[in-house]
This record gives C-alpha cells, sequence and structure tokens, in this order.
C-alpha cells in the first residue's frame, strides 16, 4: 500500500512540475520578442491654433503583440504620440484621447508566445486560463459576474494591467508634458491615490478612464461607465450614474463619457449643469464592417424618450452614432468641442470598426480615414 502511495505522490510530483516548467516556458517577456507594426494615415486637423491648445483623437490601430508587455505598450504609444509631436500638435495644453478598452488588452500581457498568434478570442482566453492555473483558481472563488471565467481572467491579471496602464500613462503625459484621457481599462474596484490608480482586487470589475495630467499625477475622481451593454454585462458592473467628474483645462472643463454613456441624456443634462465645454468619448464597435449594418437599437438598456425606434433595423450604426449619440446631445448641452474615438485593430479575430467623430462649431465631422489597418490622428485646435 505505501508503495502504490509513494508512487502515486512522486508521480504528482512529476506532473505539478511539469506543468510549471511548461506554464513558465516561451513567456513573452522582453520588446526582442516581439515584431512591431505602427501604421498612420495623414493627420486631420480642425480651427486654428489660438494658445488654447488643442483635443487631439488618437486610434492607434493595434495588433495583439502590443499588448505582450509594458515596453511593447510602451513603445506603440510613443511612436505615435511622437509622430503628432513632429507635426508640432502637442504642447502643454494638449489633451489626448485614446479609444475604450485600449488597456483591457492588457489581460494579455507576459503570456505565452502562442497568445499572439493568429487565433479566436475564445482560445486566447483558453490559453491564459491553462497557462495560468493556480492564479486563476483563486480568482474564479472571488468572481462576481455571472460569466465567472471572464471574471476570473480579469480579476487574476489585474495587478499587472493596472501597473502597466498606470506606469505607461504616466510616463508618456511627462515625456510629452501633455494631459491624457487614457481610453478605459476594466479593473477591479479600481480608485486614485495620492495620483496613482490603485485596484482593490475582491472588489466588483469596472469599465473606467483615467485621466492623466502633463506631470503624470492620475486625477481623482476615475471615470466609471454607468451603461454597460449586453457582451459587458456578464463580468463588469454598472457604476452610479449619479455624479461626472469634470476635469479644468485651460480651454474649459472636460467630461468623458464611456462608449454607450455617451447615448444618454441623463449624463448630458449633468454636462450642461456643470458648464462642460470639451467632452471625450473613447468608444468601441465589435466586429468589422459592423459600421455599416443595421442598428439593433440600445443593447442592454432601456431606450431613451427621444430615440425614434423605427430606426431599429433601419439605420446603419455609423448612423446611429451620429444621430444619437454625442454629435446629436452635445449641443443641446452646449459643448463646443468634442471628439469620439473608436479602438480599431486586428485582435484574436474580434474585428473592430468605426471612424473619428469631431464636434466643432455646432458641427459634426466624420474623419476622413477608411484605410485599412491604420491608426488616425485627428485634431481640433481649442
Amino acid at each position: 500500500m505505501k508503495k502504490i502511495l509513494y508512487g502515486f505522490l512522486g508521480l504528482l510530483f512529476l506532473i505539478i512540475t511539469s506543468y510549471i516548467i511548461w506554464s513558465r516556458k516561451d513567456r513573452i517577456t522582453s520588446i526582442n520578442d516581439i515584431y512591431p507594426r505602427y501604421v498612420l494615415s495623414e493627420v486631420e486637423s480642425y480651427g486654428t491654433d489660438n494658445g488654447r491648445g488643442n483635443l487631439l483623437a488618437l486610434s492607434p490601430y493595434v495588433h495583439t503583440h502590443d499588448f505582450s508587455s509594458e515596453q511593447a505598450f510602451y513603445n506603440m504609444l510613443e511612436y505615435y504620440l511622437s509622430f503628432a509631436q513632429r507635426k508640432k500638435l502637442l504642447n502643454d495644453s494638449t489633451i489626448v484621447v485614446l479609444p475604450e478598452y485600449l488597456g483591457t488588452w492588457l489581460v494579455a500581457a507576459n503570456e505565452k508566445k502562442e497568445m499572439y498568434k493568429d487565433t479566436s478570442i475564445t482560445d486566447a482566453l483558453q490559453r491564459i486560463v491553462f497557462s495560468n492555473l493556480w492564479s486563476y483558481g483563486n480568482a474564479y472563488l472571488s468572481a462576481k459576474g455571472t460569466d465567472k471565467q471572464k471574471d476570473a481572467i480579469f480579476r487574476m491579471k489585474a495587478n499587472s494591467m493596472c501597473v502597466i496602464y498606470q506606469n505607461t500613462f504616466s510616463k508618456l503625459a511627462q515625456q510629452f508634458k501633455i494631459t491624457i484621457v487614457a481610453g478605459s481599462i476594466v479593473l477591479p474596484e479600481p480608485e486614485i491615490k495620492n495620483g496613482i490608480l490603485t485596484i482593490h482586487s475582491s472588489g466588483k470589475l469596472f469599465n473606467v478612464s483615467v485621466v492623466y495630467n502633463k506631470n503624470g499625477k492620475a486625477l481623482s475622481p476615475l471615470i466609471k461607465k454607468t451603461y454597460t451593454v449586453s457582451s459587458e454585462k456578464s463580468f463588469t458592473a454598472n457604476a452610479a450614474s449619479k455624479d461626472l467628474p469634470i476635469y479644468k483645462t485651460i480651454a474649459g472643463n472636460l467630461g468623458i463619457l464611456i462608449g454607450g454613456d455617451a447615448w444618454n441624456p441623463e449624463n448630458y443634462t449633468a454636462l450642461q449643469q456643470k458648464q462642460v465645454a470639451i467632452l471625450a468619448v473613447p468608444a468601441f464597435v465589435a466586429g468589422n464592417n459592423s459600421w455599416d449594418i443595421y442598428w439593433n437599437g440600445y443593447v442592454g438598456g432601456k431606450t431613451p424618450a427621444d430615440v425614434d425606434k423605427n430606426d431599429f433595423g433601419k439605420i446603419t450604426e455609423q448612423m446611429a452614432w451620429l444621430k444619437y449619440a454625442m454629435t446629436k446631445r452635445a449641443k443641446t448641452a452646449n459643448i463646443k468641442n468634442g471628439v469620439n474615438v473608436f479602438l480599431r485593430g486586428d485582435l484574436w479575430n474580434i474585428g473592430s470598426d468605426g471612424q473619428t467623430i469631431v464636434w466643432t462649431n455646432d458641427t459634426a465631422v466624420l474623419s476622413k480615414n477608411t484605410q485599412e489597418n491604420t491608426g488616425s490622428l485627428i485634431n481640433i485646435w481649442l
């Protein structure tokens, strides 16, 4: 009996040791392990420089390997901002706006090399799980969402995601002396402490955006998404909509609405009351060519009273963003300038679509950039 027990324990030890070696092997650890591809279309600019700064919508075209490490993430963003600097579009009053979920894909950081190959998001998430079984198991026990697998994956990677996001945007803001609306990232109960983004690992997951000033400080409070759509509800929570943070700039008060929050009229009432002059809307629309498919209406929430339900299935996704989001509602809130910037990229066959939308001089303008696989840089002088 003892021989059998010892044999079993020996086999178990061998299995565990082999797994640990396998799980740590071939992980991305440096920038030398990836092959960056950065492509940017021509810059579009609106207005004239009158010394009040500018609003710069940056939509980098991202690839899986851009999220493989902190250095890769930094290098990708530094490339685009250096390009903007060479075009004389950066100054100490510049506000750079990045897309929704840009930080969320840091969930893939420091994983095995197979993670960054052409594969589906389902396969990619499974690889994260199998490569981190112990951490995943612990996170699963604390999962709050109905989709416990997704919740656990983001929860177990939250510390490294938070550190990379904080380090990268703090460094870039100081390096270029600019204000950065750092897209968004999914984290458990995040908050700002002494100018640094932190998390509470046992809290609910929220989709949040952080503003970094030119000194590299994260401004408090951060912005939490209040209107999650169907694809988010299973693992991220809605934040309370009772308050919207406002940030003072040389050109007026800055407000931020993440994705679906830009579709809700109540938010614009709050923005008007706080005399917001500038609006940033980081957004993401999944699926290639989804800009041209018919709009299905308000997915995951109540349809506002001023929305024509006859438009459901009759107008395109692009037309709906123009008709019911920032560019419909900004004028009623006396917002002078705004940008709606979309995440674009080649990420685990998810697909993406969307052209940057500009609001200036009481006019909605759609970015002219329709090139495939390129980033865009759209500037408004304030």
